[in-house]
């Protein structure tokens, strides 16, 4: 066993609140800053946004196949975080910040930004979640560690949710412009403070092979083709995530333009991911007394029923929403840890099956799909919401509103129950893969 110590997992789960920060922040606010703010179509804002998603989505596998070639006396992950995060943080501050172009020179300028933005989170983001599995191999732990990086990673969602709009309107003042340019500044000087603070605190383990014997692609495709628990993974958190995204990405202009509660965004967004924060540690308690297939189950029959309130009750008073949405945030605080904590564990299964261990690059395929499907819904929510009439700062039609509503209850319904599906299939249990770890050992001191 490799018991770890409370400075490391909490010096490795810190991180994850500058992660969030940006993530969070394109997530819930890239799509309203490029309508309301620069004023382009939502298809174009779509579309743009999807650009950007789909590079981050060719990179990330490059960049896991690199970091996990890299030797240095930092580590092979750990430099890249380091080096990474400046960068990061000013291409986000350049990201908020509304030019003064119009017409293609505009679009041109955003597409090119979003693509700098995205590779330096990538540069840094798939380095950082590679860290898990090199950080120990003992299942158990990996959900403490993992649950202390979900807790940090929902604290800087709640941070970005709640503190985003009365930083955009404090600093702006009544300008959204200039106080998204702030709100840039802030997020991303705080993020360079707390990676450096990661990479001080955690310690890699020593790679018990040389790059020269590091698999190749082709070994790499094998094993994991051959990793079928990976595979359900893989499946029920893509689904989630691009069918979720409908709901996520959509609750600002239903709070806004539906209800008329845009001066509570902030409360809004608060109690959405603040309820996913403090639902954290009862996932991870639950993970681990009876298993992390048995609580993805419930928590996605607890999302399915939040999704079909939302859908069906006629929400009109600003309590009624915060209810539902703590609700909603309680279920879906177990999606993150659950899946960082069972990501890894496929890591030992396919190399108990293949003899072929892959950490970064299975981390980048895992990250090229999901940025690749959330890709593609963002592309398809600016068309919906193209479709259905949404024009951003004006007065939406009924049956516009009504179709929004529908659009961030159905989908996510549809994605909920699927997940619930795959992961009935899934084989890993903390006994087996105490097995899997066994075997493994056994068979590398054979080898030696």
């Amino acid at each position: 066993m490799n018991s770890l110590t409370n400075k490391i997992r909490i010096g490795y789960g810190i991180g994850d609140y500058a992660i969030c920060l940006y993530w969070s922040g394109v997530s819930l606010y890239l799509l309203y800053f490029y309508t309301d703010v620069v004023g382009i179509t939502p298809q174009m804002a779509g579309l743009i946004y999807a650009i950007g998603i789909a590079w981050d989505a060719i990179t990330d596998p490059f960049m896991g196949y690199m970091a996990e070639r890299t030797r240095t006396k930092m580590g092979s992950y750990r430099p890249y975080i380091y080096y990474g995060s400046i960068p990061l943080a000013l291409s986000f501050v350049v990201l908020l910040w509304v030019p003064p172009f119009e017409g293609m020179l505009l679009l041109s300028f955003l597409i090119v930004v979003n693509l700098i933005h995205r590779t330096c989170f990538t540069i840094v983001s798939v380095p950082y979640s590679s860290l898990t599995a090199r950080i120990t191999d003992d299942s158990d732990e990996r959900t403490k560690l993992t649950t202390a990086r979900m807790l940090a990673a929902s604290f800087g969602t709640f941070s970005i949710s709640a503190l985003a709009f009365p930083i955009v309107l404090y600093f702006g003042g009544g300008e959204e412009a200039l106080g998204f340019v702030y709100l840039g500044l802030i997020a991303g000087l705080v993020a360079v403070i707390i990676l450096s603070i990661t990479v001080y605190f955690v310690e890699e383990r020593s790679f018990e092979f040389t790059k020269a014997e590091l698999p190749n692609f082709s070994k790499v495709f094998k094993s994991v083709s051959n990793n079928y628990p990976f595979w359900i993974v893989f499946s029920a958190i893509l689904i989630l995530i691009s069918t979720y995204l409908m709901f996520n990405n959509n609750l600002i202009y239903f709070s806004k333009y539906a209800l008329g509660f845009h001066e509570y965004q902030g409360l809004i967004l608060g109690v959405l991911s603040g309820t996913n924060l403090l639902a954290i540690p009862i996932w991870a308690f639950l993970a681990i007394k009876i298993g992390k297939k048995n609580t993805w189950m419930t928590s996605m029959a607890f999302l399915f029923v939040g999704f079909l309130i939302f859908y069906f009750y006629p929400i009109s008073e600003l309590n009624e929403l915060l209810y539902i949405l703590g609700f909603i945030g309680f279920a879906n605080g177990a999606t993150g840890v659950l899946f960082w904590s069972m990501l890894p564990d496929t890591i030992e299964y396919g190399e108990w099956r293949t003899g072929i261990r892959t950490e970064s690059s299975l981390y980048g395929f895992m990250t090229f799909a999901q940025k690749g499907a959330i890709a593609i819904a963002i592309a398809i929510l600016g068309t919906v919401l193209t479709k259905i009439g949404f024009e951003p700062n004006k007065e939406q039609t009924a049956q516009t509103l009504s179709d929004l509503k529908s659009l961030m209850s159905i989908i996510p319904l549809i994605g909920v129950f699927i997940s619930f599906v795959l992961v009935y299939f899934y084989p890993i249990d903390k006994k087996f893969h105490q097995k899997l770890i066994d075997e493994i050992r056994v068979r590398k001191t054979q080898d030696a």
